[in-house]
């Protein structure tokens, strides 16, 4: 049964006490790899005999339908913090690089950071903040962190990173949806209109991994051939 290699797989790959979640994309291609998928016979799909796995917990993330996790039942929380970090990641990812500089940058002793809105987000360091703008509070601060590469940052600092933000716009009554929501017009507007392409198969397997899990992502090329005509 297809149960008991979904099992194995999942076993061996949480074996390892530091691997990252498993998704059910990542299962797919190992299944697929063994030649174990499709089965013959079994009309389901990969989510479908997931989740009639025995032992085995399919989690979903709702914000991102295709972010989907495969732990060992009671193990739960493993994918509840890779979805919470990946929300956040994404979060850090599309705010504007000024505001993320307001947050990092080292200044002289005595000096006040503060970022001012408006349809261009921009940091203005200074012995008082300018009218109009708003004080970054030296609390909220990490100074000297370099989050202009958010992958590449650590768990513990998007955690740090995420909190400070959000605690700065709760404190000076800031929607922080707004940040991004006025970062993505802007380079709305700077882009040309392009029209849309179809995405294969193989792009959207990629498109639904992490980043640095794309990264190390390697797909035999029968299967990568197969995958890039499939729309």
């Amino acid at each position: 049964m297809i149960e008991n290699e979904i099992k194995r797989l999942v076993e061996e790959h949480y074996a390892d006490a530091e691997a990252e979640v498993l998704l059910l994309s990542n299962l797919g291609v190992r299944l697929t790899k063994e030649g174990l998928w499709p089965p013959a016979n079994d009309k389901r799909t990969l989510l479908e005999a997931a989740e009639a796995t025995a032992d085995i917990t399919v989690v979903r993330d709702e914000t991102a339908k295709s972010f989907i996790a495969i732990v060992r039942a009671g193990d739960e929380q493993r994918a509840v913090r890779a979805i919470a970090n990946r929300q956040k990641r994404h979060f850090l990812r599309g705010l504007p690089r000024a505001l993320l500089l307001a947050f990092t940058l080292d200044m002289a002793e005595g000096q006040v950071m503060a970022v001012r809105l408006g349809p261009k987000i921009s940091y203005v360091g200074g012995p008082a903040a300018e009218e109009g703008s708003i004080v970054v509070d030296q609390d909220l601060r990490i100074v000297g962190l370099d989050a202009m590469d958010v992958t590449a940052l650590s768990e513990a600092d998007v955690e740090r990173l995420d909190t400070n933000i959000k605690a700065w716009c709760e404190r000076h009554e800031v929607d922080p949806s707004s940040l991004v929501r006025v970062h993505g017009k802007s380079a709305a507007a700077k882009a040309p209109t392009a029209a849309p392409a179809r995405s294969s198969a193989l792009e959207r397997l990629y498109a639904a991994q992490e980043p640095d899990v794309a990264k190390r992502l390697s797909v035999p090329i029968d299967i990568a051939l197969t995958l890039s005509r499939m729309p």
